[in-house]
C-alpha cells in the first residue's frame, strides 16, 4: 500500500514498503561502526549523531549564535564541546579542519563517554592517525591492534590543557583513540576498546533500529531534506519514573519478551502512546526550513498508527508554543516490523536554529516530553 502523507487530525492507517531516496547514509554510517550492544544502555539516549556536512550547509561563511544553539543533540558528543572557541581554533588543535570530517557520534555518560569522528573515506582517517602521531599520541601496548593515546589513563597533564583541544579539554585528560575503518574512536580510558573494535553485530543491524530508519528514510527525501541531527531513543525517555532496568532487555532481538515487559508497564502508567522498541528524534533542514522528524519501531502498523495519532495530539495539547509547524504522520512497513513517523516542519527558517527542536529538547532536559510519553491509549 502506497504511504499517503497525513494532515493532522486526517491520519488514516497506511503503510508502504516502497523504496525512497536515501537520506540516511551517513547516519547508516555512524551506526555501522557501533556495537550493538550500545543499545542495551539504560538511557533515555542511546546514540548520539551530527551530520558535520549538513550543519555547516546551513551557513557557509560559519556558524552562528544561532546555528551553535541548534546543536541541542550534538552537543553531548565530547569533542564539539571545543568548537565553540571557533571552528579554526579547533582544527589547530584536532589536527583536521572541521570541514573534513563527514560526520560525529557518541554514547555514554562523562567522564566514560564514547566519541566517533567519522571521516571521508579510510585514506582521510589514516591521515589524521598519522597527524596525530605527529604530536603527541603513542601506540598502546596490549591486545587491541591500533590503539594509540597521548598520555596515561586518569592522568591529568594541566601544561596541556585547552578547552579549545578536543584531545585534551580543559582538565588535560588523556585521549585513547582507535582507528576503525573510515573513522576514529575515541574514549577516555583503554578500558572497553576491545569491545568497541567488534563492530559485529552493530547498531545498523539491529532490526529495531533498521524499522526507525526506513521511517526516516520516507519522511526525508535526499531531494531538498538533510538530517543534521539524530538521536537513538529507547522507551526510557517515554516512561519517567520506571527503572530503566525493568524497561530495557539484555537481548536487542528479543522482540517478543520485550514487548510483552513494555505492554505491562505501560498498563500501570498514564495516558500515552503505545510502548515503541527503540526510535530515532531527527533534526532535518527540509529545503529551507527546519522541522524534527520522530520515528518509532514497532511490531505492527495497528500500533504505529496509534502513535502516530497520540504523538500529533500531545503536540497540539502539550507543545503548542510560539512556533506552529505543519504536522504529518505516516506509518511505514520494515520488514516485519513498522515504523511509526511524525513530522513536524517550520513554515520557514527564521534563522540557522530549529525552534521546534529546541521545543523537544528543552522538555527532554526537564523530563516533560509527553509528546513521547508510553501508556494507556489517548
Amino acid at each position: 500500500m502506497r504511504v499517503r502523507a497525513l494532515a493532522l487530525g486526517l491520519f488514516s492507517v497506511c503503510c508502504t514498503s516502497v523504496a525512497a531516496q536515501d537520506s540516511t547514509r551517513t547516519l547508516q554510517q555512524a551506526f555501522q561502526q557501533v556495537p550493538q550492544v550500545v543499545l542495551t544502555a539504560p538511557d533515555a539516549m542511546q546514540f548520539f549523531f551530527l551530520d558535520v556536512q549538513a550543519w555547516r550547509a546551513l551557513e557557509k561563511s560559519g556558524p552562528s549564535a544561532d546555528g551553535m544553539r541548534r546543536l541541542s543533540i550534538a552537543q553531548a558528543i565530547s569533542p564539539l564541546q571545543s568548537i565553540g572557541y571557533g571552528l579554526d581554533q579547533w582544527a589547530d588543535h584536532a589536527k583536521v579542519p572541521f570541514d573534513e570530517l563527514s560526520y560525529f557520534g557518541g554514547f555514554g555518560q562523562s567522564p566514560g563517554n564514547v566519541s566517533y569522528w567519522g571521516l571521508k573515506d579510510k585514506e582521510s582517517a589514516a591521515t589524521l592517525v598519522a597527524r596525530l602521531v605527529q604530536s603527541d599520541f603513542k601506540p598502546v601496548n596490549g591486545d587491541v591492534a591500533g590503539l594509540m593515546a597521548n598520555g596515561e589513563a586518569n592522568k591529568p597533564d594541566m601544561t596541556k590543557a585547552s578547552g579549545r583541544d578536543p584531545w585534551r579539554g580543559t582538565m588535560g585528560m588523556p585521549t585513547f583513540v582507535l582507528p576503525l575503518d573510515a573513522a576514529l574512536v575515541q574514549a577516555s580510558s583503554p578500558i572497553g576498546m576491545r569491545a568497541l573494535a567488534k563492530t559485529s553485530p552493530s547498531v545498523a543491524d539491529s532490526e529495531i533500529v533498521a524499522a526507525s530508519i526506513a521511517g526516516l528514510k520516507q519522511a526525508v527525501p535526499s531531494d531538498g531534506a538533510r538530517i543534521v541531527q539524530a538521536a537513538v531513543i529507547s522507551p526510557v525517555l517515554g516512561l519517567q519514573g520506571v527503572d530503566p532496568a525493568k524497561v530495557l532487555f539484555a537481548d536487542p532481538g528479543d522482540m517478543q519478551s520485550a514487548k510483552q515487559k513494555l505492554e505491562a508497564i505501560a498498563a500501570s502508567s498514564g495516558r500515552g502512546i503505545p510502548p515503541y522498541f527503540s526510535g530515532i528524534i531527527a533534526d532535518v533542514q527540509v529545503k529551507n526550513a527546519p522541522g524534527v522528524v520522530i520515528s518509532l519501531s514497532y511490531a505492527d502498523c495497528g500500533a504505529a498508527q496509534q502513535a502516530v495519532d497520540g504523538v500529533a495530539a500531545a503536540w497540539k495539547q502539550t507543545m503548542a508554543g510560539a512556533v506552529q509547524p505543519d504536522v504529518n504522520g505516516s506509518t511505514v512497513q520494515a520488514g516485519k516490523l513498522c515504523a511509526a513517523v511524525v513530522s513536524l516542519t517550520a513554515a520557514k527558517a527564521e534563522t540557522a536554529g530549529n525552534p521546534i527542536l529546541s521545543q523537544i529538547m528543552t522538555r527532554c532536559m526537564q523530563r516533560d516530553l509527553a509528546l513521547l510519553q508510553i501508556g494507556a491509549s489517548r
